[in-house]
């Protein structure tokens, strides 16, 4: 279920698979490569160690799901499970490629694939929070069926100018 081929032109073909502990330093690099732009992520360092990095991939109650061009990650994707009972029904998806991979479907692919993990797993509703700036991810989520569930006004400071968390979800049932 999770290995699907990606192509994309002018690019190596790319293969979205479950995440696995070897790919911790491929993780690390690609989410830090996506940091280092200041525009889509919260944080501007990569805080988890290669080890711990290791660790959370190795997890088989969340999901991490990487895009694969021979053998570089160039696409993150992941889907975290409330930790408390009364919150495991529900999961939260963070997603980050590389600038050179985007606008080919990588992201629909890789939003698609945890979306079905996600109701095999019996979760019932998934959430992310996105900035108000990233208009290219707004739509592909609601493409996905997302919808808006609030906005937290004002709540990031992006390039000296205040920006907009916005918090949407889709029901898997």
């Amino acid at each position: 279920m999770l290995r699907k081929k990606i192509l994309k032109p002018d690019t190596p073909q790319v293969l979205v698979r479950r995440g696995e502990p070897s790919d911790a330093s491929g993780v690390i690099g690609c989410m830090q490569s996506v940091m280092d732009e200041g525009i889509y992520l919260l944080g501007d360092y990569y805080l988890m160690t290669e080890r711990a990095e290791r660790e959370r991939l190795s997890s088989r109650s969340d999901l991490t799901l990487v895009a694969d061009a021979s053998r570089e990650v160039v696409g993150v994707l992941t889907l975290q499970r409330g930790a408390y009972r009364k919150n495991r029904h529900t999961a939260t998806l963070g997603i980050a490629i590389k600038k050179e991979y985007r606008g080919a479907g990588l992201g629909k692919k890789m939003i698609t694939e945890a979306l079905s993990w996600a109701r095999a797993e019996g979760i019932r509703k998934v959430n992310l929070e996105v900035f108000s700036s990233n208009l290219n991810a707004i739509g592909l989520y609601k493409n996905l069926g997302f919808s808006y569930e609030g906005v937290r006004k004002g709540q990031f400071m992006i390039n000296d100018s205040l920006v907009d968390d916005v918090l949407m979800s889709v029901w898997l049932d």
